[in-house]
């Protein structure tokens, strides 16, 4: 059932004219996966295109936007989400809402300047984009999500940075103590292998599992088992949920980008979305 759309969300409606667009009068030929829609998901597709706000650097709705001249990046975004979240049988309401989570992950209320002076991560730090990821290492969503930006990062180091924060979940009983071995590891420098054991072995957590993978990765294991009852290993794992929480995380994964909570639709297609309209907004290739 569509979800009823929020008052947040109201500005996204505009008023139509008394004759309603004809799907046929959309270019289609312009939205990446437009051209290929059919009946009443093409009706409903140029619904939302006419009646919705796009925002960025350009004022009126998403079709309006698309068509002038030089066209808008943000509107040609705006619009391909349209014709996917149509061919995943989403409603007009649903896409409305759904085009507000991602206005409010491009321009939140606050953005959030998390404590990365001592966060472990994978790219340049002097990247334009930078992306963290509060996980749980018991979340399927985490897994993937932290696998695919591990594969951005090293397709072209020079895109984005990928920062890891750990955000143990309460319902996960094998949360804390996979959480604390990996404080651990990054002690001996091992915290991007022990990372990647961890998502790789997330159906099994135990005790055993975990050390088997500390001698794996090539760890001092007496150390180990001394460094995950450190206190400044307690602490740093305190200190990361609690930023998590004061950030608005409420459930896994948590995910800035460039500081900004991340609010859409929780796919990987989607989120590498954001990120790529992150640099549009900043006009950088």
């Amino acid at each position: 059932m569509p979800r009823r759309i929020s008052r947040a969300a109201a500005w996204l409606i505009l008023i139509l004219p008394a004759a309603a667009l004809a799907a046929d009068d959309v270019p289609w030929n312009l939205i990446d996966g437009g051209a290929d829609l059919k009946g009443v998901r093409k009706e409903a597709a140029a619904e939302v295109l006419a009646s919705a706000k796009c925002y960025g650097g350009c004022e009126g709705t998403i079709l309006s936007c698309l068509t002038k001249p030089g066209g808008d990046p943000i509107a040609r975004r705006l619009a391909a989400f349209v014709v996917r979240r149509v061919k995943a049988d989403r409603g007009p309401e649903e896409i409305f809402q759904e085009i507000e989570d991602r206005r409010l992950s491009a321009f939140p209320e606050k953005p959030f300047e998390p404590d990365l002076a001592k966060t472990p991560f994978c790219g340049d730090a002097k990247v334009p984009i930078r992306i963290v990821l509060y996980a749980d290492f018991g979340c399927p969503y985490c897994k993937a999500t932290a696998t695919a930006l591990g594969d951005l990062v090293a397709k072209d180091p020079k895109r984005i940075a990928y920062y890891f924060k750990n955000y143990p979940l309460k319902s996960n009983d094998r949360a804390v103590p996979a959480a604390r071995a990996l404080l651990a590891a990054e002690k001996q420098g091992k915290f991007w292998e022990m990372h990647d054991f961890l998502f790789a072995n997330d159906k099994d957590l135990s005790d055993a599992a975990i050390e088997a993978g500390a001698k794996k990765v090539g760890l001092d294991l007496a150390r180990f088992r001394a460094d995950q009852e450190d206190p400044s290993v307690v602490e740093r794992l305190r200190a990361e949920k609690m930023e998590g929480i004061r950030f608005g995380v409420k459930k896994t994964p948590g995910i800035l980008v460039n500081g900004k909570p991340y609010r859409g639709v929780r796919t990987w297609e989607e989120l590498y979305d954001r990120i790529e309209e992150e640099r549009d907004l900043l006009g950088v290739k």
